[in-house]
């Protein structure tokens, strides 16, 4: 196998499969799948001249099509199941998909499960060998990024050798397959070592811990909210090898609280431009990896351009990766230049940040997550933090929008713990004890819940858009 063969040095992977709680395939039964997946492809005239749209979901049958069109050298979007009248992009030609299967011999036979719609006529030149995957939109509004297939294999690889992950291992991934985090830190490491992979759609607490005492894993990749979720839901220690969290910051002392009951938990910064820029080691000590996301990646260079009323060595973060995205295309597949996020081949992460005197990365906001007050920088993750330590709040957010005496006008939303009620003059109080005058919030308002984006983090663009 092409693809996956390029790193893989396994000896003990012969018993490794890939499950996802109701299939499992054995990585030797890969080829003779693929065979079968092309001879489908064939009879539909689909060839590696195509341009696929291909809606993934973290299940086997998902996976193989993901792999055989990796190994085949295709150009597709990866995307989240949509409903088939939902339109894709125009540089697609079809779009496929796979459908759950009862009986668990039909692996072998993917017309049984992988499905196809002509969707159009290519309006682009068709370039070989290209993944393209939408962004989050957390930034704005979202693009379609334009990745390598090479390029990508080279991201595997740096996380591959950052995470030390080996064919021995069990890997959890409660992470969606279509973002890079699930697919180019997680799911594509996994297979390039050949260890076993339990994919879960959906996970939730209710389903993940059934799965964890069928599949034994040594080795998760979560979300921050859902390391959180299981450190609430599970008090009773269990090991793992390797918690690799990414995709926003974890709050409070949940660092320290999961690594006593669940061992040691790394970092791992990224995006879907660049894929995975840094991550802890194992190895660090725990100061090193409860504060930052590691060192940068091999070959991965990291400068700060200083924004007026930043304090000290605080900076704008930009990034220089080997293995990073080509550029981004719009709906029609043309391309997009955005000269003022990628420089001399630096791009702009739109992130605050610190970088140590041993060049280990502390990440500290979103740069439009911090504004001007009096004259001082503040951070919103500075203010969530602390409102988040008053007793009885679960989570707090804050944005931004219009002007106040101070400056920028600050609006923090707070939630909650489930069953307590707290009065906004109470957390307000807090706030004025525990927090500069400069960054106290404008206004506070307690919520039930929080608008959430497909990836779990917050969307603060709603929040901004809803008040008034």
């Amino acid at each position: 196998m092409k693809f996956i063969n390029q790193f893989s040095n396994a000896t003990n992977s012969q018993s490794n499969v890939l499950m996802d709680g109701e299939h499992q395939c054995a990585y030797q039964d890969m080829p003779s799948i693929f065979d079968k997946i092309q001879n489908h492809l064939t009879k539909k005239n689909i060839s590696t001249k195509d341009c696929l749209a291909f809606e993934c979901e973290n299940s086997v049958p998902s996976a193989l099509v993901l792999l055989y069109l990796l190994e085949e050298g295709y150009s597709f979007l990866l995307l989240p199941k949509a409903p088939k009248e939902q339109s894709i992009p125009k540089f697609c030609q079809y779009r496929i998909r796979t459908e759950r299967i009862n009986d668990k011999t039909a692996l072998m036979n993917p017309e049984q499960f992988l499905h196809i719609f002509k969707e159009g006529i290519n309006e682009i030149t068709h370039v070989a060998q290209k993944l393209y995957m939408r962004t989050s939109g957390s930034t704005g509004t979202p693009k379609i990024a334009v990745h390598s297939h090479k390029k990508l294999q080279g991201n595997v690889l740096n996380c591959v050798q950052r995470l030390r992950l080996n064919s021995d291992d069990r890997v959890a991934i409660p992470v969606p397959l279509f973002h890079m985090y699930g697919l180019g830190a997680a799911f594509l490491p996994g297979v390039a070592v050949q260890a076993s992979i339990d994919l879960q759609k959906g996970a939730n607490l209710l389903r993940y811990l059934p799965r964890e005492r069928e599949f034994n894993p040594n080795v998760a990749f979560m979300t921050p909210v859902f390391a959180e979720t299981l450190l609430k839901g599970r008090k009773s220690e269990r090991a793992y090898r390797l918690t690799v969290v990414a995709g926003d910051r974890l709050r409070g002392d949940t660092f320290t609280k999961y690594e006593s009951l669940f061992g040691n938990m790394v970092q791992l910064y990224g995006s879907t431009e660049m894929g995975a820029m840094t991550a802890a080691s194992p190895n660090d000590q725990i100061g090193k990896r409860a504060k930052t996301v590691g060192e940068p990646m091999p070959g991965v260079q990291m400068r700060l351009e200083k924004r007026q009323s930043a304090n000290g060595d605080i900076g704008e973060l930009w990034c220089q990766h080997p293995y990073g995205f080509e550029g981004y295309v719009d709906e029609n597949g043309k391309a997009i230049n955005l000269t003022q996020d990628n420089r001399d081949g630096w791009f702009r992460t739109k992130d605050m940040a610190k970088i140590g005197p041993d060049g280990h990365l502390e990440v500290l906001g979103r740069c439009d997550h911090s504004v001007n007050r009096d004259g001082l920088l503040v951070f919103f993750a500075d203010v969530e933090k602390s409102i988040e330590c008053l007793e009885g709040i679960e989570s707090a957010v804050v944005i931004s929008k219009g002007e106040s005496q101070r400056g920028k006008r600050m609006i923090a939303y707070c939630v909650p713990v489930k069953g307590v009620n707290i009065a906004e003059a109470d957390i307000r109080a807090f706030c004025f004890d525990n927090l500069p005058k400069h960054a106290i919030p404008d206004k506070i308002i307690v919520v039930n819940s929080l608008p959430l984006l497909p990836n779990s983090k917050v969307d603060r663009q709603k929040l901004i858009e809803q008040h008034g």
